[in-house]
């Protein structure tokens, strides 16, 4: 009975080891050897291998004033060229998000950097990878 088990699962890892070592072909991938050359006169589009990023989502609260210094931004700047834009900011501080208590989660949003500006208000970035800008709080009360 061991042995029969044994058996088993041995023939059951070599199976599954062999349907994952097998690679799929495409015609694409070899093009024959009679297919015809393109002229260099019609040569190919060049594609974009720019790595796209998705867009940010992110709010602004309230309406900053022409001419402030929160009318220059937009959401998913990095911090680096929001401080370069505008200055250094009055205060700075981080905090928690919900999802720094996710066991496992180690995505860019567990913690949020946030930049308070005197006369102007609160900008909020994540606080993982770029410290993208995500949340702009006009308030000329901070």
């Amino acid at each position: 009975m061991k042995r029969s088990h044994l058996l088993l699962t041995v023939l059951t890892a070599i199976f599954a080891t062999a349907c994952a070592s097998q690679s799929a072909t495409t015609e694409t991938s070899n093009p024959p050897a009679h297919a015809a050359k393109s002229s260099p006169d019609k040569a190919a589009p060049i594609k974009d291998t720019a790595k796209k990023e998705a867009p940010v989502e992110g709010v602004i609260v309230g309406k900053p004033a022409a001419g402030s210094k929160f009318a220059k931004l937009k959401i998913g700047m990095t911090s680096a060229q929001v401080t370069k834009l505008i200055g250094q900011p009055t205060k700075q501080w981080t905090h928690p998000t919900g999802k720094a208590a996710i066991p496992f989660y180690f995505g860019a949003d567990r913690w949020a950097l946030q930049y308070s500006y005197k006369s102007e208000g609160v900008l909020t970035f994540n606080a993982g990878g770029d410290q993208v800008l995500t949340r702009v709080e006009v308030n000329k009360a901070e």
